[in-house]
């Protein structure tokens, strides 16, 4: 292996346990890629444009826990890794972007494809540096990895193209072991929530994609507490649907009856989530918010008490001190409105003809997905369809939380199925935002990636449309002309079906699931708002 600072980077991530990075190659980037051939540990996976890299590592980050890797080149390459990185950054997880930059001695010139990295990043990267000094690599690199794996977020390194080839003497850094150490809430602090917790007459849960590992403890508690499980989007699937007291999601992507319950509730214990939509929830609640991080509690709404830990840990204790009677004319309600929510629920995902209804796609996607399935949800109207009718078993959803962008499913259901090659992996999109980046479903074909696209097309980016019209304007920029998505898919070398009515739902994505290549599913919807739809 060649000893220069390219070569110490590679050698460095591997011995950090990063097994696969992606990104696209550049002028100022070729010793970075020529590095990457010259070794084993890491796999490189190339994209068709920087901005899926940086997607796929904040979605291989979300999925796992781990960081997540991007290449890309200055200028230009630099610029299109944002948006993703933007995602990561908002949603609070580690990802590490290195990029080339311009050689040294034309840096703060007028040189072609210059730009000021680190003042371009700053605003999504809590650090950014110029790595100018073979003999600082190795100390920029662990203050990168601290920084992104500590405080999850996002950094950044950009590397002169000149410096990349330069001899590099610096020592292998091991993974601090302590790094994921975390603080806890002391007994007298658990107490102070089940007192809170006992004298709730109409508790409620609202569990989020950090409660996910708890969910086990989380049907307990609810059984016990008789307490309502709702989600937010990222918790979808914490806990499985016949849970009891399952409700839903929360907010316009969510149940109406889980709305209408949290605003009769006197507690709420928020587990794992930072979600709080001020347009559906009370604003007199008592909440008790449970969280790994300690900045976490209160970040997104004032809370009346926190609780810090591994959220399995902090459940159980919970539930060894807890001793409560069920409040049943608070169940008999919750189930009450559950059941009503249900009944209507059924006649939207049984509507029949064509075009399909959007919740009769969601509510056969739901009948035919794998318990275990990886659902990527791109931005759209799509979305909210799904976390209104979605009822989950114990299926994972990736999603762009609080950054929201269009054009995350694609990236971000390539990046699952790498992480998890024995799994379902769908990705639910609008084809407003499928064709932002669809050039990169040839990166599912080029490394057998066999994930499954639902396009839920319906010629018009009808979140926007539909809010317009809500508000009495006039949708202008909101119609779409599309390709034929299936015979795009099959010019890629992917298979590709079609559906124009709603008796064909379900065989067509049988068919397209049981495949093992890579599927583009074109589903003709309509364009119906979702109920509640109005102008932001």
């Amino acid at each position: 292996m060649q000893n220069n600072v390219a070569a110490k980077i590679m050698e460095q991530l591997a011995a950090w346990g990063i097994k696969k990075v992606f990104g696209f190659i550049g002028d100022d980037v070729f010793y970075l890629f020529d590095a990457l051939a010259r070794q084993t540990d890491i796999k490189f996976y190339q994209v068709r444009h920087e901005e899926t890299a940086a997607f796929m590592a904040s979605a291989h980050a979300k999925l796992t826990g781990r960081l997540g890797v991007c290449l890309a080149d200055g200028g230009p390459g630099t610029l299109h890794l944002l948006n993703g990185l933007a995602d990561a950054y908002a949603d609070r997880v580690p990802v590490l972007a290195i990029t080339g930059q311009v050689a040294r001695k034309d840096i703060g010139t007028n040189v072609k494809q210059y730009i000021d990295q680190q003042s371009l990043l700053r605003p999504i990267a809590s650090y950014t540096t110029l790595l100018c000094d073979p003999a600082a690599t190795m100390q920029v690199l662990e203050k990168a990895y601290r920084c992104a794996v500590t405080d999850r977020t996002v950094a950044h390194i950009s590397v002169p193209m000149d410096v990349l080839p330069m001899p590099c003497d610096g020592n292998i850094i091991p993974v601090p072991p302590y790094l994921d150490t975390h603080p806890a809430s002391s007994p007298g602090v658990i107490d102070g929530a089940v007192e809170i917790m006992e004298k709730a007459k109409r508790p409620i849960i609202l569990v989020g994609d950090g409660g996910r590992q708890a969910g086990t403890l989380l049907a307990e508690l609810s059984a016990r507490w008789g307490a309502a499980v709702i989600n937010t989007l990222p918790g979808t699937g914490t806990v499985d649907r016949s849970l009891p007291l399952y409700i839903g999601g929360l907010g316009h992507a969510g149940s109406p009856a889980a709305a209408k319950l949290l605003s009769e509730a006197d507690v709420c214990l928020l587990v794992g989530a930072n979600w709080w939509p001020p347009k559906y929830v009370p604003s007199d609640i008592k909440i008790i918010q449970m969280a790994v991080n300690p900045p976490d509690i209160g970040a997104t709404t004032p809370v009346s008490y926190g609780l810090v830990g591994e959220t399995e840990a902090v459940i159980q204790q919970v539930l060894n001190k807890i001793k409560t009677h069920p409040n049943q004319e608070w169940i008999k309600r919750m189930q009450q409105e559950n059941q009503n929510w249900l009944k209507q629920l059924k006649t939207e995902t049984n509507t029949q003809g064509s075009p399909v209804h959007p919740a009769a796609v969601i509510g056969a996607i739901q009948d035919e997905v794998a318990d275990d399935a990886i659902v990527c949800l791109d931005t759209g109207d799509h979305t909210v369809w799904f976390g209104r009718a979605f009822r989950p078993t114990r299926q994972r959803v990736l999603i762009s939380g609080k950054w929201r962008s269009m054009g995350f499913g694609l990236p971000a259901a390539l990046a699952a199925q790498i992480d998890s090659p024995g799994q379902m992996v769908i990705a639910l999109v609008g084809d407003g935002g499928f064709t932002m980046n669809m050039s990169d479903f040839l990166t599912a074909v080029k490394y057998s990636l066999p994930i499954k696209i639902m396009v839920m097309n319906n010629s018009s980016l009808s979140m926007e449309k539909n809010k317009m019209l809500a508000g009495g304007l006039v949708p202008e920029g909101t119609a779409l002309l599309n390709p034929d998505f299936a015979k795009f898919s099959e010019c890629c070398g992917g298979l590709g079906f079609k559906v124009e009515h709603s008796n064909e739902l379900k065989g067509v994505i049988q068919e397209a699931l049981n495949s093992n290549r890579p599927a583009i599913v074109d589903i003709k919807v309509s364009d119906l708002a979702v109920p509640g739809t109005t102008m932001p």
